[in-house]
C-alpha cells in the first residue's frame, strides 16, 4: 500500500497541486486502488492467456474488448459505491 501512497504524492507533486487538495487519486480509498489494480492484471493475464491458447495475438485482442467493457461496467460499480 506504501508504495501507492508514494505515487499519489510524486503525480500531485509533478501537476502541482496543493497539499491536501482532494484530487481524484487522493479521493479513492485503499480498497478501490486495490480493485482497479486487480481489474487491470486480471484484463492484460486474459490477452496474454488467450493469445497463449490460441496463438493469434490480433483475434485475442479483439476477443478483449467484451472483457474490457465488462471490467469497465464493474469497475464504474466500484467507484460510485466508494
Amino acid at each position: 500500500m506504501f508504495p501507492v501512497v508514494k505515487l499519489i504524492r510524486v503525480r500531485e507533486a509533478q501537476h502541482e497541486l496543493r497539499h491536501g487538495s482532494a484530487g481524484w487519486i487522493r479521493s479513492i480509498s485503499g480498497w478501490s486502488v486495490i480493485a482497479f489494480w486487480l481489474l487491470a492484471t486480471w484484463f492484460c493475464g486474459t490477452i496474454l492467456g488467450d493469445w497463449w491458447a490460441s496463438g493469434d495475438l490480433d483475434a485475442a485482442i479483439e476477443r478483449s474488448w467484451l472483457r474490457l467493457r465488462i471490467l469497465l461496467e464493474i469497475a464504474i460499480a466500484i467507484a460510485e459505491s466508494d
